[in-house]
């Protein structure tokens, strides 16, 4: 992870001058003057995968040891269609 993380920043900060940049989507019509900063400065905030995806996509998603186990899987790539 500090490896990506120094890796990223330093590349941002090398072709823009900065660690932070300004993104301004092109798929938000009803709001084509917004814009978001995006901040590389390390150290990036660390969460667990998981726990993340599962706020991102307002569910729970299956636990347990065996993420590899068929039904596992059949529920990700289903998620993921």
């Amino acid at each position: 992870m500090t490896f990506t993380e120094e890796l990223l920043s330093q590349m941002v900060k090398k072709l823009t001058g900065s660690f932070i940049i300004k993104y301004h989507p092109q798929d938000e019509p009803e709001n084509p003057d917004k814009v978001y900063e995006i901040d590389f400065t390390p150290p990036f905030r660390r969460i667990p995968m998981m726990k993340g995806l599962e706020e991102a996509l307002k569910m729970e998603l299956p636990k347990g040891k065996d993420l590899a186990a068929p039904e596992t899987r059949d529920f990700f790539d289903k998620l993921c269609v």
